[in-house]
């Protein structure tokens, strides 16, 4: 069970510090019995619902003592835990409440209010337990109680995400998906004295799953930053002596542009991972350059794989010979498997793109969705030479490398027909990289016509180097006419989603 590399650690060194939030410590013990205490109200509140076996529990904390404790008492109790993030808006948070179908919410004091707001949207009755009344209601059982019957098959938790549709699907990973996830990455992460954990992305993220347990096994100190703010969180690595990073590359793109990227910035970095967004070559540069101690790594993934299935390290070596302006995406984890594959699902020759499938020990049990289409993103299909039979169309385009592993070339979605010509936007936006020097830069089809094909293409860049005319220039050396951005749009800053992301939509917004 996932929370059984808690429990270990809990076992041989009960006084190591295991979370640092809100300016408090919680020892290994203190947390455990923080857990406990949860685990047993949660039973105690499902045996006053007669005649329902409840196997999940929705957990609305944030960023706080009780949210990490909420996390392991559920798991101990046998239930997924279903994360819910206040920074939504109420109509969201309803909508993710309804589809998981759970009468139980733990909450805890900050996000009481906004929980107050989500209620009159719930057309079902739900019990709130509140934090504050778990914690003085009774003395916490022994850290042993923390551990709970299941099988691998068991959901550990459900996390939504909208995916192309904006519609909540939940995602529902086993156990023992989880810990196959898990033990991959301590593979690559042995234990470390004085391990420092960063915790950046909220529990409805997935690299939270990472972030959390991946430490606790090794015994590290979770340590869980108040804010997202780029300039805070380059401060936070260097106050709080972080030795393990992982976040999207926005994150660092943002770093990189305040000039918090100096050389041996963060001395303390051992391991960075980055993931979640394709990962630009100068950004490691320059990460590399601020933590020279830190060993680099690209990680891919969707929700529907745990975490990530594939892993790229990046070498001095790569660095000094690529001219890649995105780092690859690497190599299957043990366990997992992948196929690149066209439009009729059948394998494409190595070093041609196709849509990736992806399969293996760490695939996800499935969807809590009653579309149709979203159920079809699972398929049973036999490859040769593949030893799995379920697989999960993942929508992004990719193509093999021999060298390099597998090279990440966009998502489906932004793939277009411009003048009848079939274009990724991924590979525009490289270019354009290269061209402007610009931090971040993404590229979207527009305008569209009544039919919403694309009728030219607009440049988003982040303090870019050169001027107007001489971008334009070196756009002409480097792509046919009809590729060219017809439009830039030089930003002081990007719209970003919940999770650090790019937000597309909020920069298209931009030009209606």
């Amino acid at each position: 069970m996932l929370h059984d590399f808690v429990i270990d650690t809990v076992e041989r060194h009960p006084s190591l510090p295991a979370l640092c939030v809100d300016g408090a410590t919680l020892s290994y013990a203190e947390l455990a019995a923080c857990a406990s205490r949860v685990k047993a109200r949660l039973i105690d509140e499902c045996s006053r619902i007669p005649g329902q076996t409840i196997r999940s529990c929705l957990l609305f904390a944030h960023r706080s003592a009780s949210a990490y404790s909420g996390v392991l008492g559920i798991l101990a109790a046998g239930m997924a835990y279903v994360p819910l993030n206040p920074t939504f808006p109420p109509e969201r948070t309803a909508s993710m409440i309804k589809r998981a179908g759970t009468p139980i919410i733990l909450v805890d004091e900050r996000c009481r209010e906004h929980m107050e707001a989500v209620l009159p949207l719930i057309d079902f009755p739900v019990r709130i337990i509140l934090f504050d009344d778990v914690f003085s209601s009774h003395d916490a059982p022994t850290s042993a109680t923390l551990r709970s019957n299941g099988s691998a098959g068991d959901a550990a938790y459900i996390l939504f995400t909208s995916g192309t549709t904006g519609i909540p699907k939940g995602v529902s990973v086993s156990h023992g998906s989880a810990c196959a996830y898990i033990a991959n990455q301590l593979r690559f992460t042995p234990p470390m004295a004085d391990a420092r954990y960063s915790q950046v992305s909220d529990l409805t993220f997935d690299p939270s799953v990472h972030d959390m347990f991946v430490c606790w096994a090794n015994g590290g100190c979770l340590h869980v930053p108040a804010s997202l703010d780029a300039l805070y969180l380059a401060e936070f690595v260097k106050q709080q002596r972080i030795t393990h990073w992982f976040s999207v590359p926005s994150i660092g793109i943002f770093m990189q542009r305040f000039r918090k990227l100096r050389a041996n910035a963060f001395p303390s970095l051992r391991i960075s991972i980055f993931g979640g967004e394709a990962l630009p070559t100068d950004l490691v540069r320059a990460w590399m350059q601020a933590a020279p101690a830190t060993q680099v790594a690209n990680v891919y993934g969707p929700t529907e794989a745990t975490v990530a299935c594939f892993r790229f390290d990046v070498t001095p070596e790569f660095l000094a010979e690529t001219s890649l302006a995105v780092t690859p995406i690497g190599w299957p984890l043990g366990g997992q498997e992948a196929v690149v594959v066209d439009e009729e699902l059948k394998p494409v020759r190595s070093g041609n793109s196709g849509e990736l499938l992806l399969g293996g020990s760490q695939l996800a049990s499935g969807y809590l969705s009653d579309r149709e289409d979203d159920h079809r993103k699972f398929l049973l299909h036999h490859y040769p030479g593949q030893n799995g039979t379920r697989w999960y169309r993942s929508g992004d385009v990719a193509c093999v490398s021999d060298r390099y592993g597998m090279l990440f070339r966009g998502r489906i979605d932004t793939q277009i027909k411009l003048f009848g010509h079939r274009l990724e936007l991924q590979e525009i936006e490289d270019i354009v990289r290269k061209c402007s020097d610009a931090v971040l830069v993404c590229v979207l089809a527009w305008p569209c016509d009544p039919a919403g094909a694309p009728k030219g293409l607009v440049a988003f860049l982040l303090n870019p180097k050169v001027d107007e005319s001489e971008l334009l220039a070196r756009y002409r050396q480097r792509l046919p006419a009809y590729a060219l951005p017809h439009r830039s749009v030089h930003l002081e800053n990007f719209p970003l989603n919940v999770n650090g992301k790019v937000d597309r939509k909020k920069l298209a917004e931009l030009l209606t």
